[in-house]
């Protein structure tokens, strides 16, 4: 049997919501050890150097990679954090989906407004293609949003061709 196995990586933009938290945790530091040190409070400088100790760790978490696996029938999304740490977020199986679109088509116009819940695994960059899947388990409707390549597109027509509306 023919196995069908793909992958894909998408970087996520650096939003603005990004930049405003590691500005203010590094001027949160920043004051803390500032104010410490005028005012000799050795407590306000610990804290400081804890902070700096946080901020070095979790603030190149903020820099995000998502990977997409196909393999005969799955869809994998996963999170790459700094490079380093991975976090699976979502395994979709076509058998449960609907439809799988580009994200301005009007075939995911309906299931937009009736989605329950709506996850967006692409890179938010304005020319990048990107699609929805719309996931039916149940009463609950979830549309995900995704950047797959020609080869993944082409595995999925293959595996489930019409559930792939034409773009």
């Amino acid at each position: 049997m023919n196995n069908l196995y793909t992958e894909a990586n998408v970087k996520k933009k650096v939003t603005t919501k990004d930049t405003m938290i590691k500005f203010a945790v590094i001027a949160a530091v920043a004051a803390l050890l500032i104010v410490g040190v005028l005012g000799l409070n050795m407590l306000l400088i610990l804290l400081s150097v804890i902070g700096a100790v946080c901020a070095f760790t979790f603030l190149p978490r903020l820099s995000v990679v998502y990977e997409y696996i196909f393999c005969d029938g799955q869809l994998d999304f996963d999170k790459i954090m700094a490079g380093e740490k991975r976090k699976h977020l979502y395994r979709l199986d076509f058998e449960n989906v609907t439809i799988m679109a580009p994200a301005n088509s009007h075939a995911l116009d309906s299931y937009k407004l009736n989605a329950s819940k709506v996850l967006d695994y692409s890179s938010m960059e304005k020319d990048h293609k990107v699609f929805g899947i719309v996931e039916c388990a149940g009463e609950k409707q979830t549309l995900i949003y995704f950047e797959p390549n020609e080869k993944m597109i082409s595995f999925i027509k293959q595996k489930a061709p019409r559930k792939l509306s034409e773009y």
